[in-house]
């Protein structure tokens, strides 16, 4: 059997949050041995001493982890805080790398991260763990999401679900770091390959709907969109808010646009991407690339609408599991979600323990979630809630 454990804790001093909240989650182990510590942690930490904290708990068991925009478990929510999840039993192998220089070379370092993959998965494989999942934690400012997850997907040679979100500083948008083991870095991706019996389940859903008609990306370079429709990209929302009765203004725009965010029109329906900022020739810094001759809508939701996505994606994760019982949850939420739920983002939490019978749970607030299934062809996604469920 497996088992998963979750700890939180908001202490200021570095060392002792990480100490109490590994603790918490180890303790809810229950005597089970843990084969993998994730770390969720406000950038608001030290992370030297964070992470001696944690070590004081976890021994050399493997850790992967990354900074956040908020960190929540089943019991606790918050911003300057650090969420730690716990799995281990029986019933799964884990193998664990890092690659560096995303900037400079992905291909170069996702090929390094899944190093490990193949000789992991035969020796899994041959002990009846069939089902491989690569959990991904990549820094959040570094480049192209959706041709990352590609790149894992393909080093595993198309044998495992991708999951994971990309790193985030707090709505900073300065530095996002991944951790793998004892250090934290910039540019850099983390990746835990979980091998188990049954599959872990994984759920996504954003719950926004269009509200305007569809316009064409005219000019777009990697994480910046120029021009809709042959006009400056911001000039979409203008438009858009002046139908709404709302001027935008530099201190309103961006808020405006977190909750209005693009969605691009694919045949499985609308892909979400999310605008960071307004860029002073009236371009977009986009939270990830928007190709060329795409087609974009503005897109809007409501509480409701965004509470029953994520209950939905808990529903589906759930059906993933093939027939196994859940044993622990992690979330990996989008910052817009955060920011348009506001207090009642604890709602979100609420939903995904009830369809997931109240086993632990912890996530947090991500600039990009992943999730690359067998029903799911792409695999990046802005503003929207990806759900993985271990099976017991």
């Amino acid at each position: 059997m497996n088992r998963t454990g979750t700890g939180f804790s908001s202490l200021t001093n570095a060392v002792d949050a990480g100490e109490a909240a590994a603790r918490e989650a180890l303790t809810a182990m229950g005597g089970t041995a843990p084969r993998l510590f994730m770390i969720f942690a406000a950038p608001s930490y030290d992370y030297l001493g964070l992470v001696e904290g944690i070590r004081r708990v976890t021994g050399e068991t493997p850790l992967i982890g990354c900074s956040t925009a908020g960190e929540f478990t089943q019991n606790s929510l918050g911003h300057e805080s650090v969420a730690v999840f716990a799995m281990g039993g029986d019933a799964m192998r884990v193998a664990t790398g890092i690659g560096r220089g995303l900037r400079v070379d992905s291909k170069v370092a996702i090929k390094s991260a899944m190093a490990h993959f193949n000789a992991a998965f035969r020796s899994a494989r041959s002990e009846g763990f069939t089902s491989a999942t690569v959990f991904v934690l990549t820094d959040g400012l570094a480049g192209d999401g959706e041709a990352l997850v590609e790149l894992v997907h393909e080093e595993s040679n198309s044998l495992a679900q991708v999951v994971g979100g990309a790193a985030a500083d707090a709505a900073k948008f300065v530095k996002t770091q991944t951790l793998f083991n004892e250090r934290f870095e910039e540019d850099a991706v983390t990746v835990a390959s979980v091998f188990t019996r049954t599959p872990i389940g994984l759920g996504v859903q954003h719950g926004l709907v269009a509200a305007s008609k569809p316009k064409i990306v005219t000019r777009s370079k990697g994480g910046v969109l120029f021009e809709i429709d042959g006009k400056p990209a911001f000039e979409a929302y203008r438009e858009f808010a002046r139908s709404k009765g709302i001027e935008l203004t530099e201190a309103n725009r961006n808020q405006f646009m977190i909750v209005n965010e693009l969605g691009m029109v694919t045949p499985e329906g609308h892909k979400i991407r999310a605008p960071l900022a307004a860029n002073p020739d009236g371009s977009l810094l986009m939270a990830t690339e928007v190709p060329n001759g795409m087609a974009v809508c503005i897109m809007e939701g409501t509480p409701e609408k965004l509470v029953a996505a994520t209950k939905l994606a808990a529903e589906s994760a759930v059906a993933g599991l093939k027939g196994a019982q859940p044993a622990g949850v992690i979330m990996f939420d989008c910052i817009c979600r955060r920011i348009f739920l506001g207090d009642g983002y604890q709602r979100q939490v609420e939903v995904v323990a009830a369809a997931t019978g109240g086993v632990p749970i912890a996530g947090w607030e991500t600039y990009g979630e992943i999730a690359m299934t067998q029903n799911q062809a792409s695999g990046f996604h802005n503003s929207t809630s990806v759900i993985a469920v271990v099976p017991a």
